[in-house]
């Protein structure tokens, strides 16, 4: 049921996009991208964005997805399980799932370690956000290839097209190989395709309408 990414009240304001951009200096623009992207992300406390998957077994997910330092994490589901709500709280490890909408009945607690609350990977809901996934490609990259792929248009935002590809026989949660596109203005993540060690389509990951810094209300993660 959860998404593998591990992911609105709109898009990054301009200003705030050109003042991110602006941070990094020549020299670290020819550095290794996924280092940026993971200082990125080290800086943020907050993000939301709306994650858009699909895999080879036909499966489609829709999940706005919010994070909040040192690991809160929500999402709320549109498609499949239209109005299920998913919270995570890393001071209880544990996580709250609302199957029919948040306030309507039954409430499940469970660990994040559930099948319940798995999808066919294994991926978990406390290792689902941004720096999760640029922890992985980086462990790729040991001893694996980055390739430059090219600067691209992506639903109207200019990213950088990376394909990283690890050690033959080496994987990591199932992946040897992401092609990962990188939002030129925030530097995070904007679409990631993994597939196995046979060369196999995994899944594909839009991350659309990213915020981040995003001020969520008191209640958000603790309803």
């Amino acid at each position: 049921m959860c998404a593998a990414l591990l992911l609105f009240s709109g898009m990054t304001p301009a200003a705030e996009n050109f003042a991110v951009a602006s941070a990094f200096s020549q020299s670290e623009k020819t550095a290794n991208p996924v280092g940026l992207s993971q200082q990125q992300f080290q800086h943020l406390q907050s993000y939301q964005v709306l994650l858009r998957s699909s895999s080879p077994q036909g499966e489609s997910k829709i999940i706005r997805y919010s994070y909040r330092k040192p690991g809160f994490v929500r999402m709320d589901f549109t498609q499949p399980h239209s109005g299920a709500v998913l919270i995570y709280s890393p001071v209880s490890r544990k996580v709250k799932l609302w199957p029919f909408g948040l306030g309507m009945f039954p409430v499940l607690n469970l660990s994040p370690t559930d099948s319940l609350i798995q999808d066919d990977h294994g991926h978990r809901v406390d290792q689902s956000d941004i720096g999760v996934l640029l922890s992985n490609i980086r462990r790729l990259q040991q001893d694996g290839t980055t390739v430059t792929v090219g600067e691209e248009t992506l639903a109207g935002r200019s990213t950088s097209h990376l394909s990283v590809t690890g050690p033959e026989g080496v994987s990591v949660d199932d992946v040897n190989r992401y092609e990962v596109w990188l939002d030129n203005a925030h530097r995070l993540p904007a679409k990631v395709v993994s597939y196995d060690r046979q060369g196999k389509w995994l899944e594909t990951v839009l991350m659309d309408a990213m915020v981040i810094n995003i001020q969520f209300p008191t209640d958000f993660f603790t309803p």
